[in-house]
């Protein structure tokens, strides 16, 4: 059996902690088109630091398959470093201006299964929900596996907007059967 983790580190989970009880000032991100899905960047303004959260490609083993995988990452850095992956595009910000009362790490295990026998196990975060004092809530989501979107979310109890992990078990058939289960990670 294969494990592979690509959930947030123990030091963004830490970076997460000092999210928590200050005030987020700001996003920026892709104008919306026609939904409110993004192409691999959202940034996060606070008052004293800033973050990328992003959601790249990279070559790595699918389940078998050498294939370009997108994985959700986050990074500390400068806001006015954080630009569009549009050539030619702005990104537009939106203002918070409220605190960050908790955040909750959205992280799923992925398991395929051949012919009964466990082959693969993928750990992999699947997105981040920032929970603010007054009750409202801004969330970000990585799509499926192989796209670079972000879905960038606002109002109340948006983990029931999160994509159903039943969508990565209906992907499979024959002797293949995959199970996803999802754990949230408050940090206060």
């Amino acid at each position: 059996m294969k494990q592979i983790d690509v959930r947030f580190s123990a030091s963004d989970m830490a970076e997460i902690k000092g999210m928590v009880g200050k005030k987020l000032v700001k996003y920026k991100c892709d104008p919306f088109e026609f939904s409110t899905s993004v192409y691999g960047i959202v940034g996060v303004a606070f008052e004293d630091m800033a973050f990328a959260f992003t959601n790249m490609v990279k070559a790595m083993d699918y389940y078998g398959e050498q294939e370009d995988v997108a994985l959700f990452k986050m990074e500390r850095t400068p806001f006015s470093n954080i630009q569009s992956l549009v050539q030619n595009q702005t990104m537009v910000e939106t203002p918070v201006e409220s605190i960050v009362a908790e955040v909750l790490v959205v992280n799923e295990q992925q398991q395929l299964f051949e012919r009964g026998e466990k082959t693969y196990e993928v750990l992999v975060t699947r997105g981040i929900i920032f929970k603010f004092e007054d009750g409202h809530e801004l969330s970000f989501e990585k799509n499926i596996w192989f796209s670079e979107d972000i879905t960038v979310e606002k109002g109340y109890d948006l983990i029931q907007r999160f994509t159903p992990t039943t969508e990565f078990e209906e992907g499979w058939s024959g002797d293949l059967r995959g199970e996803c289960s999802r754990e949230v990670i408050s940090v206060k």
